[in-house]
Formats: C-alpha cells, structure tokens, sequence
C-alpha cells in the first residue's frame, strides 16, 4: 500500500511538472488563433471563435519568413564547424599520446566556467573595428566558440570508451589517421553528434544576447530579434501577429528535439556504463 502510494504521488508529481513545462506552448497555439480583439479582453481565456488571420498577415508580411532564414543560415553554419571542431579535437585529446593532452583538455573545460555576458563588450569593440557587425560571422564565431567546451568534453568522454584495439586493427591495415577518424571512429558517434546538434540547434536559433548585441540592421536580425517588429508606437503591441509569430518560430526547434529525442536520451548516457 505505502509503495503504491509512492508510486501515485511520484506519477503526479512528474505529471505536475509536465503541465507546467507544456502549458506555455499550448497556450501559444490556442492565442495565435484568436482574434486580437479576443486577446485585448480576456488573453486567457478559451477562443469563442478560432481564425487564422494571424498567421496570414504574417506570412503576408513576409518578415518574419527572412528572419527564420537568418537563424537557419547561422545555426547550420553554426553546427558544422562546432562538430568538426569538437570531434576532431575530441578525437586527438582522446587517443593521440601526447604530453600536453591533458592540459588541453583541462583548457577547453575551462571554458564552460567562462559567463557569456563578460565577452558582450569585448566582442562588441573587436567586431567594431573589424567592420562585421550585422553579419552572420558577428553571430557564428561567438556560438561556436562557447558550445567547444561542453562539445569536446562529450566527444572525449565517448572515445575513450572506444577500444585502442580498433585503432590498432586499422593502422595494422594500413588506414591513414583521417581515414581511421572518418570510417571507423567518427560513425560510431551518431548518438553524441546527434545530442549536440539537437542541443545546440535550438540554443542557437532561440539565441537572444548575442543577436540583440551585434545585429541592428533589419536585413541581418534573427527570429528572436524580428519579433520585437509587432511592437508598435507607444508600446502598442498587435498580440494576434505576435503569437502567430512566436508560433511559427518555435515550430522549427520543436520538431527537430521530438525527431530526434531518442537518439538525445542515448547520446547523454552514452558512456555512463561500459559494454
């Protein structure tokens, strides 16, 4: 009886918490179907009438189309060089007998203890004098740059759980060291590069500091930026557009953590146990 207890108390209190974690995004969806004149009396309650006039004067609007497309550009360019970056450095730290790995090591874990905020001025001044402010280069050195951390650490703590042996086999069959990486090691790493892109991939399209700090052109803003557009004069804000916005905008992040939520599971216990 105590145990069943348990069992029901720990099933609400994990119910609880889903509620409070999916409430926000459902209630997203049903106000970006109600009219703006519903969202002006009673922001919270059930739509009486479901429209999508939002989403087409968005989609009309055309803006918020171009901003998805600069977050897109930078989170792929993004992700490329953080995973061959991360898993070649990863690799060597891993298996290279070298003198000076662990301190390499120690190195890139530093830098997870490193606040993003302090670097805002810093970068600010540096992409100032260089003339790369409102470029997607302003937003992908500084994503790659504090994702190589926690990125390497996954990548290390995988390959050494990878048998010596292996590397051996290939060398004894005359395989390079690219060749070894790229058709015996690096595949092996599905669930870790998988983790990190997913991880990674909504971190940065959802990425609000960096965006607010080196983009200020229209044609350069991301979709965190672009939403500030439903703003109007005075503070006045069209809350119909806004949802519709925000909707639109998250759809692409959601869709990618639930494909790809398995392979994430797997990827962050990857190593926890061995064999």
């Amino acid at each position: 009886m105590k145990r069943r207890l348990l069992k029901y108390s720990f099933g609400l209190l994990i119910l609880g918490f889903l509620l409070i974690q999916i409430y926000p995004v459902i209630w997203v969806f049903i106000a970006s179907l109600k009219p703006s004149v519903e969202l002006s009396i009673n922001a919270f309650s059930l739509p009486k009438k479901l429209t999508f006039d939002n989403f087409v004067q968005v989609i009309n609007d055309g803006k918020i189309l171009g901003y998805m497309w600069n977050s897109l550009k930078i989170t792929t360019i993004s992700l490329v060089l953080i995973l061959f970056l991360s898993a070649t450095v990863g690799f060597a730290i891993a298996k290279f007998q070298v003198k000076y790995n662990p301190k390499l090591y120690s190195f890139f874990t530093f830098g997870i203890m490193v606040p993003v905020q302090i670097t805002l001025i810093p970068l600010f001044i540096f992409y100032s004098n260089t003339g790369i402010l409102n470029t997607s280069f302003a937003m992908v050195l500084p994503q790659v740059g504090f994702a190589l951390p926690l990125s390497v650490m996954m990548f290390v703590n995988f390959y050494n759980f990878i048998p010596n042996e292996l590397i051996e086999a290939g060398v004894m069959d005359g395989c390079s060291t690219y060749r070894i990486f790229g058709q015996i090691i690096f595949p092996l790493a599905k669930n870790t590069v998988i983790t990190i892109s997913s991880m990674y991939s909504i971190l940065i399209w959802n990425d609000f500091i960096f965006a607010n700090t080196f983009i200020s052109e229209s044609a350069a803003k991301t979709v965190t930026m672009g939403l500030k557009d439903y703003v109007g004069a005075f503070g006045n804000v069209n809350w119909g557009a806004t949802y519709a916005a925000i909707a639109i905008s998250i759809l692409p992040p959601l869709l990618i953590y639930f494909s790809l939520n398995k392979w994430v599971t797997a990827g962050m216990t990857a190593g926890a146990t061995k064999g």
